[in-house]
Parts: structure tokens; C-alpha cells; sequence
């Protein structure tokens, strides 16, 4: 455990046999409610016979919901007998902003995958991220962190494996086995685009083995995003060892590829986007991405804005409005090692 102390406290006895299904509580003094404390659901599984530790996260984004959807259904049906070792589960990390539909928190306006290794005294959501960071990712052996994209993003299905600078070669080839075995369409090799602070990018600083999923978009529940998050769940936690395999269907192939370095296609100016090309087309350098559009001035011709670099679309904004800044589309390659 780490040697920061914790300001959210738990019902969940880490060391207990058998299923747990509680809380941690994040203490939270607001207008109304001087002595309160805002709820996160959390479960344990220690299973019968010896395993690692995997610790599943959902909701670190409140817009997603494909990953808590999958994970309630693991803490409703999984018994003890089933587990080899520990599953700790935590279907909604940031429980305030899912309960508010949104990206970010209400409580404090933070973004819960850019505050890590977060700060046990700071906001509400730095909070969150330090027991998550100090509490949590010790116990563990890999992390599995369920993602779909959310309001702002169309995103292909994939799993993405944060590489850090101190990542070791054995963890890295590991969580890239992970990426395997939950079988998503696409394996993302990535460095956050040199961002250190989501949740993987700091297990990853810890030297734990993890991947973050994307498996749904736009803030909806996708049928077909729940199904595949459940066969990718089932595989990944088979290959880990922590549940049997038996009846699963092995692996689809995986394409594996990296963010393009100036793939990030940003908006020059505020306007309306209209995007010339779908999710998985490949596109060349200088190629027409779309037209901004000034629709409140009839007689103002679009404006065309070309892509930088060649690659193949792999996000998409979702609203037609765009402000300057925000991101229109990302591009991905295939992966060869990553500089």
C-alpha cells in the first residue's frame, strides 16, 4: 500500500473469503449536507483456489456505460467456487459524473483520466484517482479499465496498451497478451499522446500490466458494444487465469497499430464540421477531411481542412458543432515497435 493516506474509507474487508458488494465512500461537505459522503460502488471476489489479483474499473468517464453494464453483471453472477485468486471491481469509478451523464465531475469539474496519480487532500475527483492509484493498483496484478468513447466520440472497438517510459518489457509484453485475448478489432499501441495521468498510463508507472477498452460512442448503450464488452471480458479474465475458459469462442485477430504522431486533427476555428470520411477509412496526407461550415452566414463558403499526415480514421467528433481546438478526428497506423 502506498504511504499516502486515504480520505475514502470502505466496508470492503480486502483480505476477507467469499464475495463482498459495498462501497467506498468519498467524504464530501457540500451546501446541503455538511457531513456527507458520495458512494462508489466496489466489489470483492476471492475466489477458492489460488490466482492473481485483476482489479475491472467502468464509468471513469460517466458518459460510458458498456463497462458497468458488464461489470454489475460479473458481480451478480460470479461466485467464489468460479475465481481463482481476486477480482476487485469497481462498475462506476466515478459515480458522480454518471449519475450526472457527463464526461467530467459535477463536483469539481475534473476529468477522472487526467488527474492521476491524483491527490488524497485534493478534489473530490484527485481523491478518487489517489485510492484508485494508492489503495488499489498495489493489490493488483493487471487492470482491466472499460471505456466507449462517450458523448463527444464515434471510436473504433478497441483495446489500447499505454506505454510509458518506465514500462518494463515483460509487462508490456503482457498487457499486449491481454490486448490479445480480449480479441477487440483494433490493438492500440499509445503513449496518451505523452499524457502520463489516465489510470492506465499510471499503472503502467507502476509496472502493472493493463489495458483500456473502448467499446462503445456517443454517450448511448450500444447492443452490440454490451455483447462484445461481455465475450472481451469473459476472454481476458480466462486468459489471466482468474475464471475458466471453457465454451469461449477463441480470439478474433487483432490489428495491431499506434496513434499517428500529428494524427490528432484539431479545429482551426469555431463552426460546424462536416466530416468527408467514416471510422476505419484510410486516408492520405493533404486528403480533404471535411468542411467547416458557418451556418448562421448563408453567403460564407466552408471552409476545407485537409488532413497533416496519412492514416486511417479511427475517432470522429460526434457534434456537428465545433469549437476551435477541439478534436475533429484521430488517426492510427500499423504498429511496427514504438518509438
Amino acid at each position: 500500500m502506498s504511504t499516502r493516506p486515504s480520505t475514502l474509507f470502505t466496508d470492503i474487508d480486502w483480505q476477507a473469503a467469499g464475495k463482498q458488494v459495498g462501497h467506498a465512500w468519498l467524504p464530501h461537505s457540500a451546501h446541503d449536507d455538511a457531513w456527507g459522503a458520495v458512494a462508489l460502488p466496489l466489489a470483492v471476489i476471492r475466489g477458492e483456489r489460488p490466482g492473481p489479483t485483476v482489479l475491472m474499473t467502468g464509468a471513469i468517464h460517466g458518459d460510458e456505460y458498456e463497462g458497468p453494464i458488464v461489470i454489475n453483471e460479473l458481480i451478480r453472477a460470479l461466485q467464489p467456487a468460479q475465481v481463482a485468486g481476486r477480482l476487485i471491481l469497481m462498475p462506476a469509478a466515478n459515480a458522480p459524473a454518471m449519475r450526472a451523464h457527463a464526461r467530467v465531475s459535477p463536483l469539481d469539474g475534473r476529468n477522472l483520466a487526467r488527474v492521476f496519480p491524483g491527490n488524497p487532500y485534493g478534489t473530490p475527483t484527485e481523491q478518487i484517482a489517489a485510492f484508485i492509484h494508492d489503495v488499489l493498483f498495489p493489490q493488483c496484478d493487471a487492470y482491466i479499465d472499460l471505456h466507449a468513447g462517450g458523448s463527444s466520440l464515434f471510436i473504433e472497438e478497441s483495446a489500447q496498451v499505454v506505454v510509458m517510459p518506465a514500462l518494463a518489457p515483460a509487462t508490456r509484453e503482457r498487457a499486449e497478451a491481454m490486448a490479445r485475448w480480449f480479441g477487440a478489432r483494433y490493438t492500440v499501441i499509445t503513449d496518451n499522446m505523452g499524457d502520463p495521468r489516465t489510470s492506465c498510463g499510471a499503472a503502467a508507472d507502476l509496472g502493472l500490466a493493463a489495458i483500456a477498452a473502448e467499446m462503445g460512442a456517443n454517450g448511448s448503450i450500444s447492443p452490440t458494444g454490451v455483447q462484445r464488452t461481455r465475450e472481451c471480458v469473459a476472454r481476458v479474465l480466462a486468459g489471466l487465469g482468474v475464471v475458466s475458459g471453457e465454451g469461449l469462442k477463441p480470439a478474433p485477430a487483432s490489428r495491431r497499430v499506434r496513434m499517428v504522431r500529428g494524427g490528432n486533427l484539431l479545429c482551426p476555428a469555431d463552426g460546424w464540421f462536416e466530416p468527408l470520411h467514416a471510422l476505419g477509412t484510410p486516408v492520405r496526407a493533404g486528403e480533404v477531411a471535411g468542411r467547416l461550415h458557418r451556418l448562421d452566414e448563408p453567403s460564407a463558403v466552408p471552409r476545407e481542412i485537409a488532413f497533416a499526415v496519412s492514416g486511417t480514421v479511427y475517432s470522429q467528433r460526434t457534434f456537428g458543432i465545433a469549437r476551435q481546438g477541439n478534436s475533429l478526428c484521430v488517426l492510427i497506423e500499423d504498429a511496427g515497435e514504438v518509438a
